[in-house]
């Protein structure tokens, strides 16, 4: 039986990876120099299988790479059991036998009588933190090895304590010589906040990425050979898949896995099979796009649907209307990640996920026609 082979639910695996090769690149050249990264990208948009990517890429130049989720996060022990257990899975073997070692002697640590590594818990208070954020110090002077460390969805640092940012550039200001880090967030509104505002800690301390949309050339050349893969042909589908996708990561996966559920075995697909995979995407989205609308209040929605339009300038007469002033409304957009500026239009944003943009330009429907 043909498998889809079109992954969307989740991160993919470097393979699976288009394109990004300049950002990858960029990150690892400025982890190199001994400088750190901010990389944010809004919610879908590739940024942990980037990451992904370069961890796989230091490895293979002798780095140690450990990748620490801070999603969730509620107290400071939760973001020193976050970095416990990151270096736990992600150390190489014999560093990873070492650390097993440590970290049993590490402030806060208790581990259950059977000695598992799922009995191991961290107590509260910074000590704990403290110990963990001191760890590439501890693995450069053991084994000689630089350790790139990637915080993602870091601002969930802020939910911990309000001063946790301050906490951990203490201890990790001095480590350029042992290692570099990589500061990654989906919130853009907290990530301005921890490293835009001259009052907090990170502030100006790291180079910022952020992603663009893929590219068209690449992002073709990868659906083409993965229909060609399995049997089939992306055939004249392939340009409105483009159009509509618009270079959206995890969109143009999810819309090419329609199509290839609509597309026969050793046949082509065609505008009308793209029509009929659209229909069928987007009748399976109609529930998150219309929780995204309910949570937004009146002024901030009559923006998302001028940007969506993207027919008049953004501060046209009463577009916001008495749900507040335009300025407020599309910065709150912005912080949520559900607008990113663009100089290409009207508006000079654009709604990040395209199916969005596109269900708010037809009216936002409760149902959609089939096709």
């Amino acid at each position: 039986m043909d498998v889809n082979p079109f992954r969307y639910t989740g991160p993919v695996s470097p393979r699976d990876l288009i394109g990004r090769d300049a950002e990858t690149e960029q990150l690892q050249r400025t982890a190199e120099e001994g400088n750190n990264s901010r990389l944010v990208a809004p919610r879908r948009y590739g940024k942990t299988s980037l990451l992904r990517r370069l961890t796989d890429e230091v490895r293979t130049d002798g780095w140690e790479a450990v990748y620490v989720d801070f999603f969730g996060v509620v107290t400071l022990a939760d973001v020193a059991q976050r970095i416990d257990r990151a270096y736990s899975r992600d150390l190489s073997r014999p560093v990873a036998r070492w650390y097993d070692g440590l970290r049993r002697s590490l402030t806060g640590v208790q581990v259950g009588a059977a000695g598992v590594r799922a009995g191991v818990t961290v107590a509260p208070g910074t000590a704990a933190l403290q110990d963990r954020l001191d760890l590439p110090m501890r693995v450069h002077a053991k084994h000689g090895r630089r350790v790139l460390i990637v915080f993602d969805e870091f601002q969930g640092v802020l939910t911990a304590q309000n001063d946790a940012d301050a906490l951990i550039r203490a201890e990790i200001q001095h480590h350029a010589d042992v290692a570099s880090y990589v500061f990654a967030g989906s919130h853009v509104g907290m990530m301005r906040q921890l490293f835009g505002d001259r009052r907090r800690a990170f502030y100006a301390q790291a180079r910022e990425l952020a992603l663009p949309p893929l590219s068209d050339d690449e992002t073709a050349a990868f659906l083409a050979s993965r229909f060609r893969a399995t049997g089939r042909d992306v055939g004249t589908a392939l340009g409105p898949l483009l159009d509509v996708a618009a270079g959206h990561p995890q969109r143009t996966i999810l819309l090419a896995h329609a199509l290839w559920e609509q597309t026969e075995a050793g046949g082509a697909a065609d505008e009308g099979t793209f029509t009929a995979g659209l229909a069928v995407t987007l009748t399976e989205l109609l529930s998150e796009f219309q929780g995204v609308w309910s949570a937004l209040p009146a002024g901030q929605r009559r923006v998302l649907v001028q940007v969506a339009e993207n027919t008049a300038g953004l501060y046209a007469v009463g577009t916001a209307g008495r749900g507040g002033s335009v300025g407020t409304a599309l910065t709150a957009l912005v912080d949520r990640g559900e607008v990113v500026a663009d100089a290409a239009g009207r508006t000079g944003h654009r709604v990040v996920d395209p199916l969005l943009a596109l269900w708010l330009r037809e009216g936002r429907p409760q149902a959609w026609p089939e096709a």
